[in-house]
């Protein structure tokens, strides 16, 4: 299939990624894709190659050409449908592109990782340029703990073929730097270039006091990894009346019945309740409604929910498996290990007997945590360097 490219001026970089804008179901990684076309559009070209449909659902979305490359925000995106994700065809349509970075946002994803790598492998892609690849938290322990018995052989076989020779590393942080290394070796080629957010707007008006029971919430996917299970066992052992929603989408159905089996279980005064899925331009004013948000996953490269519910002004509480270590220091929330769950359940108790004032608080403290955040001007340069920079390595000399 011929390509026409309008000319640029700046280096082109091949995003592949399992879902991008309008998806919404499949986390925060098409948050950070989308942040990173916008912010960095001004230096870099990106072309996002991606699939044609959401998380879960079997149309592809309205108004779009498989195959076909169309403008999405200013940036060049296409969705793919089956005819357009085989290795063939994803090696014709590098060489179409012709980019300066092959970017990659996943490890274990058949085809868009796997696939594109297989055609760099037998020299299919047309000139050798660099190829960075992020991870997206795919390497925690947490996340690794996960269907071994797919994850394994999927490894072996990558290592066998030599797959990611020479590859870039990209780690959000240096807690995910350890994990590239703890599982691709301790010489893997890593820069760490933290996940860009969207702006904090302006902190809410003063919070009303409480006449219930504290709103607590869990928004992500309905997954293992994202440890709802867990959420709802510290909910129940909870002393006082909690209110506990649980927002997102039912990725894994086994899962999910399991915890409807531990929902039934839940005391009297407890209310849990699944409240379905929330559209991303919902999400901060969905989180603002609550006094606190449980999210004890087994492991994130970033945690793009965690900043979201900080930029609503709402404290999160956390596990110890993620980047953000210093929210009991900042007073914008709580960090406690997996390991013991009863650390989670005395900082609930804890929360619940604040009155207006300390929550008041707290909610000023969340929000001026995001708010720095997005203005970090090192977590914009590294993002620009990782790319700029493999670009300038793959550029000829002369």
């Amino acid at each position: 299939m011929e390509i026409q490219q309008p000319p640029s001026r700046h280096p082109v970089v091949l995003v592949f990624a399992p879902h991008y804008w309008p998806a919404f179901r499949a986390g925060g990684a098409v948050r950070t894709l989308r942040n990173m076309a916008a912010q960095l559009g001004d230096a870099i070209d990106f072309r996002i190659f991606t699939r044609d449909r959401d998380v879960g659902d079997k149309a592809p979305y309205a108004g779009i050409e498989p195959g076909r490359w169309d403008d999405v925000d200013g940036v060049r995106v296409m969705y793919a449908g089956d005819r357009q994700r085989g290795v063939s065809g994803i090696a014709r349509m590098i060489r179409d592109v012709d980019p300066d970075v092959v970017y990659l946002n996943s490890f274990f994803d058949p085809n868009f990782s796997l696939q594109p790598l297989m055609a760099r492998r037998f020299g299919m892609t047309g000139r050798n340029v660099p190829w960075v690849i992020a991870p997206r938290g795919e390497f925690s322990k947490g996340a690794i703990a996960l269907k071994p018995w797919k994850k394994r052989p999927y490894s072996a076989f990558c290592r066998v073929l030599s797959l990611h020779n020479g590859v870039i590393w990209q780690a959000s942080s240096d807690l995910e730097r350890e994990d590239i290394r703890r599982v691709m070796g301790t010489g893997s080629r890593i820069r760490i270039a933290a996940d860009l957010t969207e702006q904090v707007g302006p902190l809410p008006g003063v919070q009303p006091e409480r006449t219930g029971p504290m709103r607590v919430c869990f928004l992500s996917r309905l997954s293992p990894k994202k440890n709802l299970l867990y959420a709802i066992d510290v909910i129940r052992r909870v002393r006082q009346p909690i209110c506990f929603d649980i927002l997102g989408p039912r990725e894994d159905l086994a899962y999910w019945e399991t915890c409807q089996r531990a929902i039934a279980q839940a005391p009297a005064g407890c209310t849990i309740e699944w409240k379905g899925e929330v559209p991303h331009e919902d999400v901060r004013k969905t989180l603002a409604r609550y006094d606190l948000m449980l999210f004890p996953t087994l492991g994130e490269n970033f945690g793009h929910v965690i900043f979201e519910a900080l930029a609503a002004g709402v404290p999160v509480l956390v596990s110890d498996q993620t980047p953000w270590q210093d929210l009991d220091a900042r007073g914008s929330g709580w960090v406690r290990p997996l390991a013991d769950p009863q650390a989670f359940v005395a900082v609930l108790e804890s929360a619940a007997g604040r009155d207006a004032a300390a929550r008041r608080a707290a909610a000023v403290a969340a929000h001026a945590h995001a708010l720095e955040v997005s203005r970090s001007a090192a977590v914009l340069g590294a993002n620009r360097g990782l790319f700029l920079d493999a670009a300038l390595d793959a550029a000829p000399a002369g």
